[in-house]
């Protein structure tokens, strides 16, 4: 073993360098959504989402030599308790192609940003739950979000912005 840098190189990492790694590799998600209403008012919710287990898995398929299905859909539920070891929503109540899918740029050059659209007559009652996924009807679920009720009526629209940061910055 040899020492360079006051890094342990040979049979074991530094511990520095291991957490330095860890550091580093988070995923976080916002999620941002928009209620908007027939009469033009609008309501503003964020919250923040789990990725699952099979979302971990497609990104380490995505960073091998493995061909993986992007993110294409995102539904919305009524159910509540989903985590990371879930694959579906708990009670979904709509499943809708993405609008957009865009890397960001410069400084943001590491989030991914996913807006999907649940227009007027989808998706609609109380909505405490949501997905992103890569097919549809069935799909890897990618990141799932539980939160407090929003109330879509049959003539309102509801958009989500869903923002993965691979990192720290």
């Amino acid at each position: 073993m040899s020492v360079k840098d006051g890094i342990l190189f040979g049979e074991k990492v530094s511990m520095a360098v291991v957490k330095g790694v860890e550091d580093r590799v988070p995923f976080k998600a916002k999620i941002k959504a928009k209620l908007i209403h027939p009469d033009g008012t609008e309501e503003f919710f964020e919250f923040d989402n789990t990725l699952t287990e099979l979302g971990e898995a497609l990104i380490a398929d995505a960073l091998s030599d493995r061909s993986v299905a992007l993110m294409t859909h995102m539904a919305v539920g009524s159910g509540t308790g989903q985590d990371a070891a879930d694959t579906t929503l708990a009670t979904e109540l709509a499943r809708v192609a993405l609008d957009s899918t865009t890397q960001g740029s410069a400084g943001n050059d590491n989030d991914v940003t996913w807006i999907a659209t649940f227009a007027a007559g989808t998706g609609t009652g109380a909505i405490t739950e949501a997905g992103l996924f890569n097919a549809t009807p069935a799909g890897t679920m990618f990141s799932v979000t539980s939160f407090a009720v929003i109330n879509k009526g049959a003539a309102d629209v509801l958009i989500f912005s869903w923002t993965l940061t691979c990192g720290l910055s």
